[in-house]
């Protein structure tokens, strides 16, 4: 079992200032961002006054502590959204494949409204007469959340415009085309303010070529959304990493070396931790 107070190696003064202000300053060498420098400095300073290393190792020790816990319990949360939200996605991408399965599309020959195939992940294109029959419908927005309700659901009773409803107002429609006018002002979920869906289907009256840039818009909008996350979510891994390091095993070779192997080095490695543990 190791001393903290003298192994235990601290983070510079402008790293510390950049953690009170909710940051963290990234170090060059590995996870625990550890610069011999420093190490030199604080070990020379140590030698005149001994308590004052004692002093310093505790406070980097708690507050790389702190922010393993912040970070870790931050990823935990954003991980549960995920988590929720990655399987209603992955149903919206099979029903969105079934309905291009199911439905035979526009004739040979029709218009159609030019789908961006690769990016919305749509199997085919739609016919503008299919988008203009789903737009055109002689019920609004409003008509149709009162006529088609979806039992225990909450936004549903509470007036937003559900996929449910509008896939049923629209029955005698292709269904390709209604989930894509759907997804145009959904943003991927299955809910919608109502005054938002009548409005984007008022100017598809106008222009039924106009869902094809919509469409692109809300799946690129939605696939930022997911790259945005799974940065955080990783970075937030990183920095829950490097507060453990720092704070409970700063002088495991391994965490420096990591580039080099060191995570799976069969004499440093993440079994060796242990034996370095503060």
């Amino acid at each position: 079992r190791r001393s903290s107070s003298t192994t235990m190696p601290p983070q510079s003064l402008w790293s510390a200032a950049l953690l009170l202000l909710g940051g963290r300053l990234d170090g060059v060498r590995g996870f625990g961002g550890l610069d011999p420098h420093h190490v030199a400095s604080v070990a020379s300073h140590a030698a005149l006054d001994p308590g004052s290393s004692l002093v310093v190792a505790t406070t980097t020790t708690s507050q790389a502590r702190s922010t393993a816990f912040l970070f870790f319990f931050g990823a935990s949360g954003a991980a549960g959204i995920a988590r929720s939200a990655f399987p209603g996605m992955a149903r919206n991408v099979a029903e969105i494949r079934r309905l291009g399965d199911a439905a035979d599309g526009a004739p040979p020959g029709a218009p159609t409204v030019g789908l961006n195939l690769l990016v919305t992940g749509y199997p085919r294109d739609v016919a503008v007469s299919e988008v203009d029959k789903v737009v055109r419908n002689p019920s609004s927005v409003a008509d149709i959340v009162t006529r088609f309700p979806v039992e225990g659901n909450y936004l549903s009773e509470s007036g937003f415009l559900t996929y449910d409803a509008f896939k049923r107002a629209n029955a005698r429609a292709d269904p390709l085309a209604v989930r894509a006018v759907f997804d145009c002002f959904a943003q991927g979920t299955n809910a919608v303010a109502a005054d938002v869906a009548q409005r984007k289907l008022d100017s598809y009256k106008l222009d039924a070529y106009a869902v094809a840039a919509d469409l692109l818009k809300a799946k690129l909008v939605g696939i930022a959304s997911i790259a945005v996350l799974l940065f955080l979510l990783g970075y937030a891994d990183v920095e829950a990493f490097k507060g453990l390091y720092d704070g409970w095993f700063p002088d495991w070779p391994g965490g420096r070396l990591w580039l080099e192997g060191g995570l799976w080095d069969p004499e440093i490695g993440v079994t060796h931790i242990p034996e370095y543990w503060i």
